[in-house]
């Protein structure tokens, strides 16, 4: 028995069948490798796949997604074979295709004869919003190069290849591409050991050189950035990926400043002109000055740098215009007009709406068609016409009629199949090669290789990852004629990674990381302490001191999270337990526990190319089942405390393993410096609330032990001090001792010793405007003692000294805050 048995013809054609349900002769060494393996030894095969792509952190995002943003990407062990005579064949027509592209875009934004001549209509062009006027016609010729293009193209019904969608806009996959053959290089050996592909590392130098000789002035180091939306795009995995895999710099928006009609890198020691940016930004995202005003994802003034030919950029703004479903009618006469040629590969046959007789044609022929909008910077609207019924189809027409340059009708064709892996059987997948070109010294190059979409089930036409397909490594059969094999892959150049040299928005994410972390825990211990006092308040037998020291300490955690007016609101009918759980769990409610894992959550996003994969899987971990506790209801104060607890856990292992992913010049030591201005900040703000007031003597012991224990200082406190609990000696612990690592002269220490390996450029015998603070911090607490704090009258309630004193170091920390502000993540004087 064959485990290609349930493999049956069930399209129009099948890349492995022919049409009697023969194996191909080039998948012959493919199906024998298959047939020897079986089908356990291909789901070990799969595991192991699965395994090696969650180790890498491969993941496809997709909004609103019930499995969370973050889903794990899909590759089938088997891959999609094509001949290399074959794919020449097709090569060949990508790069007619891409060639043909580029004089389409140069000449709607520069002679527009296409249109002037009538080979396109003018509303096709005009009504788009991908065409983008601001870029008409500059000087620079040369700006209008399509230099990165990709084609999804899959067989039709005559075994040809067709020309699905061109992706000219900010073409994603080739991270993905690459991550797939790299992975399957890992189990081809043991499952194809005879056969031989053609290798991807030729085009990817190719690339990279590309790259490189688009600088005019530094072709020996030229900075390189990629423009990234962020972490929360869809293929943020792959922004970083091909960031890190081809020594680029990635930045968003905020990392990039235009000043004198250059484009400049923010970064820790100032500004660093930026040679060549590739755009991962929509056009109309890219300049919110000229474009859409509404963009936080772009740069102020980007447009005027490339007007003025001081930018080169991969794709350019409003190369866009090229993914107009609207011009495939005309790409034949287009093909005939610009280059005098037939096209190699066909596209499947489209109808615009905006011409009488063809807007006649789809209206009748409407059941037979697919109807889709011409501009995809709108809702991507696909309608299969065959499965609407009579009120949707009316409401359809209905759409057409009214704006019918809109729309296009297309031909309904079977893609081809080919044999995919999933749940245990080999069954046939609808399959779309997306390919990948590169334009260098006039000439594209198309990469021997690509990415493989497949189909979530054997009758589904939709072919996307966003609706849960899967994807494949296609293999182009052949010999290699270069030598220079997977090279490329293991020997990467060397990378600029000075400290002064890390772009602001890295530094300040760092910076904000070591804040929220911080905060997070804090928080954590503040409340979980206060949950189990309030817990155990039956146990003592003069309760109305422990209500007084819980009412104190539920004082505390108010000025701790400053979620005012909270526990300090005399008037609020919501009882204690009600607030606190509102304090762990309201995620819109500023200062709260959720709130500040919020922000955690979107700092750890935007540094996670930093951190090892064992601090992604604790993460994602921690906020699955922090995820869980926020939706099930939790009626025990028990079961609120074990589960602080456990987020303690998670928090204090990410802690530890960010200390282990990131080395100083990468940014720890920003990271490091908010850690010791929040946990100074915090530390102060807990002896303020707990510590400044006179008290009862019991009262007072209650609290010092509180304050102790929920710093988690309590037995270290009793290394040092043999006798009972004191107000002297505890303050003289947490504030004064110089060899206690959690006292606040100890922390002050080290963050001046952080703040000195900062770039900066004053001189260096001068303490710098975020320093002088810091030093202000250290002389007060250097220059006072215990007993000077404590002195006070018997008619004051509180110790005002203390209080005084404590303020003020609270303020000078929050100005060293402002100052590395606006020194290092502002520019404000640049």
């Amino acid at each position: 028995m064959s485990i290609f048995d349930s493999c049956k013809l069930e399209s129009s054609y099948d890349e492995m069948f022919d049409t009697k349900c023969n194996i191909k002769p080039h998948w012959d060494d493919i199906v024998k490798g298959l047939e020897e393996a079986g089908i356990k030894q291909l789901e070990q095969k799969q595991l192991e796949i699965d395994w090696k792509l969650e180790d890498n952190g491969v993941t496809y995002n997709i909004y609103n997604d019930p499995e969370g943003n973050n889903r794990r990407w899909n590759l089938d062990p088997i891959p999609l074979a094509l001949t290399s005579t074959e794919w020449e064949e097709v090569s060949r027509g990508l790069k007619q295709r891409a060639k043909l592209l580029n004089l389409i875009f140069k000449d709607l934004y520069t002679e527009q004869r296409l249109i002037k001549e009538g080979i396109v209509p003018a509303e096709i062009i005009f009504a788009h919003k991908s065409f983008i006027p601001e870029v008409f016609n500059f000087e620079n010729k040369d700006y209008y190069s399509m230099r990165f293009y990709a084609a999804d193209i899959s067989r039709g019904p005559d075994g040809k290849f067709w020309v699905i969608n061109d992706r000219t806009q900010s073409p994603s996959g080739l991270g993905y591409a690459i991550e797939n053959r790299l992975t399957m290089n890992s189990i081809s050996n043991d499952l194809y050991p005879n056969v031989e592909i053609l290798k991807m590392a030729k085009f990817i130098e190719g690339f990279k050189t590309m790259l490189k000789s688009l600088s005019s002035s530094n072709q020996d180091n030229p900075l390189i950035v990629l423009l990234t939306p962020g972490p929360l795009n869809e293929t943020y995995f792959e922004h970083s990926y091909i960031s890190s895999f081809l020594d680029l710099t990635l930045v968003q928006g905020e990392d990039l400043l235009v000043k004198n009609n250059q484009l400049w890198l923010k970064s820790l020691n100032g500004l660093r002109k930026v040679d060549t940016l590739i755009r991962r930004v929509d056009s109309q995202y890219c300049d919110p000055l000229e474009l859409r005003n509404d963009s936080h994802l772009g740069v102020a003034g980007l447009v005027n740098v490339i007007r003025k030919n001081n930018l080169s950029m991969i794709n350019p703004i409003g190369v866009g215009i090229l993914e107009n479903i609207g011009l495939n009618p005309f790409m034949k006469n287009i093909a005939k007009f610009l280059l005098n040629e037939e096209l190699i590969l066909p596209q499947i046959a489209t109808w615009w709406c905006g011409q009488k007789k063809e807007l006649k044609f789809v209206l009748e022929n409407i059941k037979n068609l697919i109807i889709k909008k011409i501009d995809r910077t709108d809702n991507i609207e696909v309608h299969f016409a065959n499965k609407l019924d009579d009120i949707q189809l009316k409401e359809l027409i209905e759409k057409i009629e009214k704006n019918p340059h809109y729309y296009v009708g297309q031909e309904i064709i079977d893609f081809s199949t080919s044999p995919s892996f999933t749940k245990g059987k080999i069954e046939p997948r609808n399959a779309v090669i997306r390919s990948f070109s590169y334009l260098h010294e006039d000439k594209y190059h198309v990469m021997p290789g690509g990415l493989i979409r497949v189909s979530p089930s054997k009758d589904s036409l939709v072919v996307s990852n966003q609706k849960g397909g899967a994807s494949k490594d296609l293999w182009i059969l052949g010999k290699n004629v270069d030598s220079t094999g997977n090279n490329i892959f293991k020997n990467r150049a060397f990378i600029d990674s000075r400290l002064e040299n890390i772009s602001t928005k890295r530094a300040e994410n760092l910076f904000w990381l070591g804040r929220y972390l911080t905060r997070s825990i804090t928080t954590s211990r503040m409340i979980r302490f206060n949950l189990k006092s309030m817990l155990n308040l039956n146990r003592y037998d003069d309760k109305s001191n422990s209500k007084l020291t819980i009412k104190i300490l539920n004082n505390a955690l108010t000025h701790l999270t400053m979620s005012y007016p909270g526990f300090l609101d005399e008037k609020s009918t919501i009882t204690p337990i009600k607030e606190i759980i509102s304090l762990i769990r309201d995620k819109n409610r500023v200062g709260t526990l959720s709130f500040s894992l919020s922000m955690l959550s979107n700092l750890n996003a935007s540094v996670k190319n930093l951190l090892t994969i064992e601090a992604w899987r604790i993460y994602e971990k921690m906020q699955k089942e922090w995820n869980s506790y926020n939706k099930r209801e939790v009626f025990t104060y028990k079961d609120h405390i074990n589960e602080l607890d456990s987020l303690l856990i998670f928090l204090m292992a990410y802690r530890e393993l960010i200390d282990e992913s990131i080395f100083k010049e990468q940014g720890l030591i920003l990271y490091d410096i908010g850690c010791k201005i929040e946990i100074s900040q915090l530390l102060i703000s807990k002896l303020r609330s707990l510590l400044t007031q006179k008290l009862d003597k019991l009262i007072e012991y209650d609290v010092l032990d509180s304050m102790l224990n929920s710093y988690e200082s309590y037995n270290s406190y009793r290394a040092y001090y043999k006798s009972s609990l004191d107000l002297e000696n505890v303050l003289d612990f947490l504030i004064f001792n110089t060899k206690y690592p959690k006292s606040l002269i100890y922390i002050i220490n080290q963050l001046l010793s952080d703040l000195k390996e900062l770039p900066k450029n004053e001189n260096n015998s001068h303490l710098s405007s975020f320093e002088e603070p810091v030093f202000k911090v250290f002389s007060m607490i250097t220059l006072t003692s215990t007993q000077k704090l404590l002195e006070s009258s018997e008619e004051e309630y509180v110790y005002k000294g203390l209080d005084e004193f404590l303020s003020t170091l609270s303020d000078l920390l929050t100005q060293t805050s402002e100052e590395l502000t606006k020194t290092y993540f502002s520019h404000y004087n640049e």
